[in-house]
């Protein structure tokens, strides 16, 4: 599979698929009026990921499937009614003791407008990350913690932390597999996630990252609030399980501002990231 060239693929951003993913996400929903929000990078992503990742050809070496880091680039705003073009492709496969890590490459346009760059690793093998730890029971469909709205928030000052607290019910695993055509089983099926060595089904690894780009676009105005982030995911979440997204400014200058975010659960960071975002003073 080194090298394979997926697509172009085609995609249409229409208010219903927009007011989707913002429903799934759990994002502020009269934000993105006329504009898709960052997060929707999942879904063009995941146009042409999942062509490879469920590829028959590939079967046996999914039973570890794990997304270790993403990595967004957004030169332009993603619009409602815009025809995206997408292609992808896996640019790398480095083996190690009978795992693999493929690097998988994105890109997307409207027309001839860049609106997304997109690289990926995953982890992959036809063995078991680890050996089931307990068998976490489920909880209710519906339950999650407490979940904040990630409104308009003010930078933190030098040294500061601003915190917004997190939470996915199980239900809200499947709408987010809805809206994004990421179906691995890892994310509702409990025998699945047990086969994987886990506890359970956990959350999807880019919504923890649609979490931490809110709470970075909570900081600036407009459209395109984003210009890129970078996320490694360094621990599973468990739905229903309370979680707090992190934010700290990083550097500034004179339209950009990066800006530190990581998401903790139960004494673990979970992810951690790097933002870019634009026209902001601290």
């Amino acid at each position: 599979m080194d090298g394979l060239v997926i697509g172009p693929v085609t995609h249409r951003v229409d208010r219903e698929r927009i007011d989707g993913f913002v429903e799934a996400s759990s994002d502020v929903a009269d934000r993105w009026i006329g504009v898709a929000p960052p997060a929707y990078a999942a879904v063009l992503l995941f146009r042409v990921a999942g062509e490879f990742l469920w590829d028959p050809r590939i079967a046996a070496f999914t039973k570890t499937l794990i997304h270790v880091d993403q990595t967004f680039t957004y030169p332009s705003p993603i619009y409602e009614g815009d025809e995206i073009v997408i292609t992808g492709n896996v640019d790398r496969v480095r083996e190690r003791s009978g795992s693999y890590f493929v690097t998988f490459n994105a890109s997307a346009a409207a027309g001839d407008r860049p609106v997304l760059e997109s690289r990926s690793t995953f982890l992959m093998s036809d063995q078991a990350a680890a050996e089931p730890g307990s068998d976490g029971s489920e909880p209710p469909a519906e339950e999650r913690a407490a979940n904040e709205e990630p409104t308009k928030r003010a930078l933190p000052e030098d040294g500061a932390e601003d915190t917004i607290a997190r939470s996915a019910s199980r239900a809200d695993l499947v709408r987010y597999s809805a809206a994004t055509a990421d179906f691995n089983p890892l994310h509702w099926d409990h025998d699945s996630a047990r086969n994987a060595g886990l506890d359970g089904v956990v959350v999807h690894g880019l919504l923890l990252n649609a979490w931490l780009t809110q709470h970075a676009a909570s900081f600036a105005d407009g459209e395109a609030p984003i210009a890129a982030i970078k996320a490694r995911f360094r621990n599973a979440l468990r739905p229903a399980v309370p979680a707090t997204t992190v934010a700290s400014v990083r550097s500034a200058g004179d339209d950009k501002v990066g800006v530190s975010l990581h998401l903790d659960a139960e004494g673990a960071t979970i992810v951690t990231a790097e933002a870019t975002i634009r026209g902001v003073t601290p």
